[in-house]
């Protein structure tokens, strides 16, 4: 398992080394956190059509509008993936129990076993709420590509293989735009950035 969480670490360093920042529009004003990445300028995240739990045609700027936490992973992952969607689920769980104004959506890295069913049962064991999208491999690459996500898979042996993925969150804002990355974060940091990023939308806010 240690092995495997140092491979991980070195994915997301990786991502981090090659970031590049594009089509900004707007200086952050958002609190800053240990183990929170908050970007200097918002990035924009150009819109890709995906598959979600339910089999339906999907976009992310569906969520146009609210918060939106992005996680790439995959449902067979031993150790990243829990660990980061158990901290969704306590972020959801911190809020009102009719809150809509946060979507969490988990877009899978292994396409040759995550179809929508696979999704959907994994989604289920931590919020009825969480978006699962899939799709094909190009399709996921492409939009992987536009968060900086690095991820491989690793040798096969009788159909059981795992894979190396960036373990971070992703935090975009109303506008589709990303924000801040958290690495297992502390639900403290979570839920302040995101209040950060509500509070923008207000009308009596000021950029």
């Amino acid at each position: 398992m240690k092995r495997k969480l140092r491979t991980a670490l070195a994915v997301s360093l990786i991502a981090l080394s090659c970031w590049g920042v594009s089509g900004s529009v707007k200086a952050s004003s958002l609190p800053t956190y240990d183990r929170v990445r908050v970007l200097q300028q918002a990035q924009d995240i150009p819109d890709v059509e995906l598959i979600d739990h339910n089999g339906r045609p999907f976009r992310l700027s569906t969520l146009h509008g609210r918060i939106t936490l992005v996680f790439f992973g995959f449902t067979n992952c031993p150790d990243v993936c829990p660990i980061a969607m158990n901290k969704m689920r306590q972020l959801e769980a911190s809020r009102s129990a009719e809150a809509t104004d946060i979507a969490y959506v988990m877009i899978s890295v292994d396409g040759e076993r995550d179809t929508p069913e696979v999704m959907k049962e994994f989604l289920a064991r931590f919020s009825a709420r969480f978006i699962g999208l899939t799709g094909d491999p190009r399709d996921i690459k492409a939009i992987a590509r536009e968060f900086s996500v690095a991820f491989f898979k690793g040798a096969e042996t009788n159909n059981n293989y795992t894979i190396s993925h960036s373990p971070q969150v992703f935090v975009l804002d109303q506008a589709g735009q990303l924000r801040a990355e958290f690495y297992d974060a502390t639900i403290e940091a979570m839920i302040g950035v995101t209040n950060a990023l509500l509070k923008e939308a207000e009308p009596d806010s000021v950029d």
